[in-house]
């Protein structure tokens, strides 16, 4: 996914995970600590931050069928910046709209990964 790093995987039960990602963007290093918590019966899992520049952050998701061959990803997020000062709204909407873009391209970037390697397959 165009991202130097490693992820560990430990699970703590058959519907929750935690997941270690240790990120290296040039010089600067994250190390990102999740839970995530599977929900095989309505297709969706939750993600929280719960170590790393954005602890607290938690995301859902959410796969939702659309005919026999398609599907849509519905994503509803709570994003928390630590150390910055208080954001005005407009600029709240361009973080949003940036998030937003960034988030989208990492999901087109696994897409294209899993195809590719299923072609493989």
């Amino acid at each position: 996914m165009k991202e130097r790093g490693r992820r560990t995987i430990r699970w703590i039960s058959e519907d929750a995970l935690v997941l270690v990602d240790d990120v290296y963007y040039g010089r600067r290093h994250a190390k990102k600590t999740k839970l995530v918590r599977l929900n095989p019966e309505r297709l969706s899992w939750t993600n929280t931050h719960i170590a790393g520049p954005n602890e607290h952050s938690q995301f859902i998701y959410e796969i939702i069928p659309e005919g026999s061959e398609s599907s849509r990803l519905e994503f509803t997020g709570l994003q928390i910046n630590y150390g910055h000062q208080k954001v005005p709204p407009e600029g709240i909407e361009s973080i949003r709209r940036e998030l937003t873009e960034e988030d989208a391209g990492s999901w087109k970037l696994l897409a294209k990964a899993m195809e590719e390697d299923l072609g493989r397959s």
